[in-house]
C-alpha cells in the first residue's frame, strides 16, 4: 500500500496528475501542522521527524494513513532542498462564488505566473481577510511553491479559479466594483481611491500586466513611486494595495 501511494506522491509534482487526482502536497511541520484539519488523503513520516516531540504529537493529530518511509525513500518524492521529513497528501478546495463574493474585498489574479509571488499574495490576502479570484494563465494555486509561499493560507482562503468572462459576469452580479492596477494617465492615484465600496482588485502579470480585456471594464489605480525603480513586485504591490484598501 505504502509503494502505491509513494507512486502518487511522486506524480503530484506534476499539475496534470494535480488536475487529475485532486490532491496537492504539504511539506513540512509547520506546513503541515496547518494542513492538518484539512481533508487528508495519505502522508509519509521519516523516523528522523519523529524524534522531535512537536512533530510527534502531529502525526498523532493526524486521523489518515500515515507510513514511516526511510529518509533516502522520502527524498525521492520531496520537492524541497532540504525535508523535514513529513509530507501530505491533501484534498484540493475551492470555495463557491457566493463564499468568495460574499467578502468585502476580492483579489483577482490575471495571468500571475511566477509561483512565489501567486503563493505570496494569497498570504497577504488571507492576513485581511480577503477573497480570491485565479484568472486564466496564472500559476496553478496547488503547485507546491505556491503553497510553500502562502505559508498556509491556501487551506482557509476562500479561493476560486474563473475565465475572465466567468470574472466580469460575477462582479456585475455582486455589484463589485473592479478596479486593475495600471500606469497609465487615467489611473487614480491608490491611496485616493474610496474603497468603501465592495471592491475587486486585479493583479496583472509581471511582464504584460492586467489583460486588457479586465481594464476596458475597470477602474485604474496605480502606486506613485519617487526612486528609479521601474516598476513593483506584483506581491508587493499588491500588499501595497490590499493594505491600504482594508485601511
Amino acid at each position: 500500500m505504502s509503494k502505491e501511494k509513494l507512486k502518487i506522491a511522486n506524480k503530484l509534482k506534476l499539475k496534470k496528475y494535480r488536475d487529475e487526482l485532486k490532491l496537492f502536497v504539504a511539506e513540512g511541520l509547520r506546513l503541515c501542522e496547518m494542513a492538518a484539519d484539512s481533508e487528508i488523503e495519505f502522508g509519509f513520516y521519516t523516523a528522523e521527524f519523529l524524534k522531535d516531540e512537536r512533530a510527534k504529537n502531529l502525526v498523532e493529530k493526524i486521523s489518515a494513513p500515515l507510513y514511516e518511509i526511510p529518509t533516502a525513500n522520502f527524498e525521492k518524492i520531496s520537492d524541497t532542498k532540504t525535508p523535514q521529513g513529513i509530507l501530505l497528501a491533501v484534498r484540493q478546495k475551492f470555495f463557491s462564488i457566493e463564499e468568495v463574493f460574499s467578502q468585502k474585498l476580492i483579489v483577482a489574479l490575471d495571468a500571475v505566473h511566477d509561483a512565489g509571488n501567486l503563493g505570496t499574495i494569497l498570504r497577504t490576502a488571507e492576513a485581511f481577510s480577503c477573497g480570491v479570484v485565479i484568472l486564466e494563465d496564472s500559476a496553478d494555486v496547488f503547485n507546491s511553491k505556491v503553497v510553500r509561499s502562502s505559508m498556509g493560507a491556501i487551506f482557509f482562503l476562500p479561493t476560486i479559479k474563473m475565465t475572465r468572462a466567468e470574472f466580469l459576469a460575477a462582479v456585475k452580479k455582486f455589484d463589485v466594483e473592479i478596479l486593475a492596477t495600471a500606469l497609465d494617465s487615467t489611473a487614480e492615484i491608490y491611496y485616493k481611491h474610496d474603497f468603501t465600496k465592495k471592491s475587486a482588485i486585479v493583479f496583472g502579470s509581471e511582464a504584460a500586466g492586467v489583460s486588457t480585456e479586465i481594464l476596458n471594464a475597470a477602474k485604474k489605480i496605480y502606486i506613485p513611486m519617487t526612486g528609479r525603480a521601474e516598476s513593483l513586485n506584483v506581491a508587493t504591490a499588491a500588499a501595497i494595495v490590499i493594505a491600504e484598501a482594508v485601511k
